[in-house]
C-alpha cells in the first residue's frame, strides 16, 4: 500500500474518531443524534419545554476541509436559515481524549487504529470474568464499572484481573 493510501487510510479513522468525540460532547450536553447520512455526519436535536433546536454538525479532524457535498448542504442550510455548525476536532485535542477515554480507546482497537504512540499498549479482555468470585463482565462500560483497568508501568494498561468488590474485600485483610 502506497504511503498516500495509508495516510487516507488513517486520516478516515482520525475522522470517525473525532466524530465519536463530536457526539459525545453533544450527548453530555443533553441532546440526541440522528444520523443523517450525505450532506453532514450527524443532527443534534435538543428539546426543551416546548421548543425544539436542531443542528446540522460536520465533524473535521485536523486540517480537513469540507468536502464539496458539506460546503453545498452548508450554504443550502444557511439560505432556509437553518443552524449547521462544522465541530473541529485539533490534533492535540484528538490525542488527548485518546489518552484518556477509554470508549474511544476501544474504538480504535476496534478500527484497527494503533493508538501506541498516543496511550501505550491497551489490552481489553472481553469478556472478562474474576478468577476470586467469577464475576463476569461483557463490553467496555460494564468491565469499566465492574473491574477497571491497571497500569502496568511499561506503557502497557490491562484490566484488573480481580473485580472491584473482591479486591475492596481483599485490601481489608479478609479472603
Amino acid at each position: 500500500m502506497s504511503n498516500s493510501k495509508i495516510q487516507i487510510s488513517v486520516n478516515a479513522i482520525k475522522g470517525k474518531i473525532a466524530e465519536e468525540i463530536a457526539k459525545q460532547d453533544y450527548l453530555r450536553n443533553g441532546f440526541e443524534i440522528q444520523e443523517t447520512g450525505i450532506g453532514s455526519d450527524f443532527i443534534a436535536v435538543k428539546k426543551t419545554n416546548d421548543t425544539i433546536y436542531k443542528e446540522y454538525v460536520d465533524v473535521k479532524s485536523g486540517n480537513a476541509r469540507l468536502t464539496k457535498k458539506q460546503k453545498e448542504t452548508k450554504n443550502q442550510l444557511r439560505k432556509e436559515n437553518i443552524c449547521y455548525s462544522i465541530y473541529r476536532v485539533t490534533n492535540q485535542h484528538l490525542e488527548f481524549q485518546i489518552q484518556n477515554n477509554p470508549q474511544l480507546q476501544q474504538l480504535c482497537q476496534y478500527l484497527g487504529f494503533d493508538i501506541s504512540q498516543y496511550a501505550g499498549v491497551f489490552v481489553i479482555q472481553d469478556p472478562t470474568s474474576c478468577p476470586n468470585c467469577g464475576l463476569g463482565g461483557e463490553g467496555l462500560q460494564e468491565i469499566l464499572s465492574k473491574f477497571g483497568l491497571r497500569n502496568m508501568g511499561n506503557g502497557t494498561v490491562r484490566v484488573q484481573s480481580w473485580c472491584r468488590n473482591c479486591r475492596n474485600y481483599s485490601r481489608r485483610g479478609k479472603k
